[in-house]
């Protein structure tokens, strides 16, 4: 008995690059919401460290 992987598994190897496309996606996008986050508000919760009665 030969329990080794078949070498032409395309359902495998699809599954491992989608999940290696969604992995490289989510690395992606967060480096970008950390270095772009995008709020502008003075009043935003996130800029509420950064006032001086602390």
């Amino acid at each position: 008995m030969n329990m080794s992987p078949q070498p032409h598994d395309v359902l495998g190897w699809t599954i491992v690059a989608g999940g290696a496309v969604v992995t490289l996606w989510a690395i992606g996008f967060a480096v970008w919401a950390t270095l772009r986050p995008g709020e502008d508000d003075p009043g935003h919760p996130k800029r509420l460290i950064l006032k001086d009665d602390r």
